[in-house]
């Protein structure tokens, strides 16, 4: 730990890891103000975690808090980044408004430190879905040089805290491709509401401010006043004894995920939780070192609040490949169900059952039995249905959830009698139950 480095960059860069004010004056003035406040303490709790990305050997990504405007998004990553510096027009924090190119140099140069990106809409929507995976993996895109030879392409580590009216599954529906979210982007970029539910946005304690707006202007001069201290501080502690304050946050981190982690819960999930424990322990191990001026297990309150929140935000604790699947045929029915389905009588056993209806490119039938509407789905048309998926997993997980029918093998596949046609065929029948699921 004695050896020196000096980091030489091949273009000049602004220094954003500068110091003023005090750590004294910077805990009275944020530390103490943001007890109270979930989302602004598992921002802060997470502004200590970079370093410890290396040592605990476990995956960068971010947290993004999503609101409307004058929520206090953007107060949550101001009182983040004053751990590590600031400075400038608007500090520490940096924005989304940058080329995929753009944000590697700006991951390098913030690697095993915090990342802070403001206002996620101002990214292009057809590179918003490639950068949630480039900024958790660690390492830019591979490129030839001059001569054909390759490039080390860029790496780092990073976790990072974002913001915006908007979610990345919102921003890359924005691309005319209409590009889905990959249920791994959703697990690198863990999306937080904003709205704390006190009717304050993201505020929830005031502190005897006179409102949110005149707390959030305070954490705005704070920040301009003290910043970079409290990352030295933290710093200084973590090397004296790294070993054994690394053990202390495994010991941490497993604690946290023991006592949140729901039976049956998915792997997605495990991961999400596993990053939240990490801005936990961060936070623990920060007030252990008597940077955070908070008492033992306040961080371990607002991760778990924070992550119950993203839990429901979520719909549950179960794949999020699970959840789409419901979604898509959810959407197509919503959208086609009255023009693209045959209407026929009763239990397709009479010779001519349809009722005289025009339907045009269609999709399958559709009956009414015992009572209940039923929709068949013909084999290629299912396929069109679960376009960008597995129709296969589609079809298990409607079954799981009792929205399909099943054959007396238990198969997905049912055999049917379809109005002009001789023999039976195997079809999808989806019951009318899933328009209504919650």
């Amino acid at each position: 730990m004695n050896e020196r480095v000096i980091f030489q960059s091949a273009v000049p860069l602004d220094n954003p890891y500068r110091c003023a004010g005090s750590l004294a004056a910077w805990q009275t003035e944020i530390g103490e103000n943001v007890l109270g406040n979930s989302r602004l303490m598992l921002a802060l709790s997470a502004g200590f975690a970079g370093p410890l990305l290396q040592p605990l050997s476990v995956e960068g990504g971010g947290f993004h808090f999503r609101g409307g405007s004058s929520t206090g998004k953007t107060t949550a990553l101001q009182i983040a980044g004053s751990v590590w510096g600031g400075g400038g027009i608007n500090g520490y924090v940096g924005t989304w408004r940058a080329t995929s190119n753009g944000l590697e140099g700006i991951a390098a140069l913030h690697c095993d430190t915090l990342l802070c990106l403001d206002e996620i809409g101002q990214i292009d929507a057809r590179e918003a879905g490639q950068v949630a995976y480039m900024l958790s993996n660690g390492q830019g895109k591979a490129r030839a040089g001059r001569g054909g030879e390759a490039r080390k392409a860029a790496e780092w580590r990073v976790l990072f805290l974002s913001s915006g009216e908007i979610s990345l599954a919102q921003k890359m529906a924005e691309d005319s491709r209409n590009r889905r979210v990959m249920a791994g982007q959703e697990v690198r970029i863990v999306d937080i509401v904003a709205d704390a539910g006190a009717g304050m946005g993201i505020f929830e304690d005031l502190h005897g401010f006179t409102g949110p707006d005149a707390l959030a202007r305070h954490f705005k001069a704070a920040a301009s006043r003290n910043y970079g201290h409290p990352s030295i501080a933290f710093l200084k502690k973590l090397v004296e004894d790294q070993s054994g304050n690394v053990e202390r946050v495994a010991e941490l981190m497993k604690a946290f995920q023991e006592k949140n982690m729901a039976a049956g819960a998915d792997g997605q999930v495990s991961r999400v939780l596993a990053r939240f424990a990490l801005a936990a322990a961060a936070g623990e191990l920060a007030l252990e070192f008597n940077v955070l001026p908070w008492t033992s297990g306040d961080a371990f309150a607002a991760a778990k609040t924070c992550f119950d929140a993203w839990i429901v935000g979520r719909g549950g604790t179960d794949a999020a490949e699970d959840r789409e699947a419901i979604s898509v045929v959810r959407r197509f029915l919503e959208a086609h169900g009255a023009s693209r389905f045959e209407l026929v009588q009763g239990d397709l056993e009479t010779p001519d059952q349809t009722i005289d209806t025009r339907v045009i490119n269609r999709a399958g039938f559709v009956r009414v039995r015992n009572g209940e509407r039923e929709y068949i789905f013909l084999p290629e048309a299912w396929k069109e249905v679960c376009a960008g998926m597995d129709p296969g997993r589609v079809a298990r997980v409607l079954v799981g959830r009792s929205f399909m029918l099943t054959g007396a093998d238990g198969k997905p596949q049912t055999k049917q009698r379809l109005p002009g046609i001789s023999k039976s065929a195997r079809c999808y029948v989806v019951s009318a139950d899933i328009l209504a699921d919650d």
